[in-house]
């Protein structure tokens, strides 16, 4: 798989973000993933800046004291069997066994993508860091959906 195909999907999400975070067309509501939860795991303190519900999707994206963004998205299927063809058609290239889940992970620079299957569910999580602050790793970034 070429790195440019990876790039742009994690570019256009970045650019998405930072359009919704300076936008305000999201409202925000009581979030799926607690501030407390994120801050707890990747360290620093989070806070919601948009939360977005609707068609078996749930977006919320947090933004840290330091700048760094981080976006979940939880996508819900009727079945495992539409979760998993979402999640193999959207992988970010290798898929892998980690812990119970089946994820697929990129990391380029200062930003990182991870998508999970846990059974009907899809998570979909992108963390953009700032230069002062380290990658979380996997495990932290599973953590968040546990």
């Amino acid at each position: 798989m070429k790195k440019g195909k990876i790039v742009v999907p994690i570019v256009v999400m970045v650019i998405a973000a930072l359009v919704v975070l300076s936008s305000g067309v999201l409202t925000v509501v009581n979030p799926f993933i607690s501030t407390s939860a994120v801050s707890r795991e990747l360290g620093g303190s989070w806070s919601v800046q948009n939360y977005y519900s609707g068609n078996n999707t749930v977006t919320e994206i947090l933004i840290d004291s330091q700048g760094n963004v981080l976006v979940i998205t939880q996508y819900s299927f009727p079945s495992v069997t539409q979760a998993q063809s979402f999640f193999y058609a959207n992988s970010l290239g290798q898929v892998e066994q980690y812990e119970n889940y089946l994820i697929s992970y990129y990391s380029h620079g200062l930003s990182e993508s991870l998508y999970i299957l846990n059974g009907g569910k899809v998570y979909y999580i992108s963390y953009v860091a700032t230069t002062s602050t380290s990658m979380p790793s996997i495990s932290q970034l599973l953590s968040l959906i546990k």
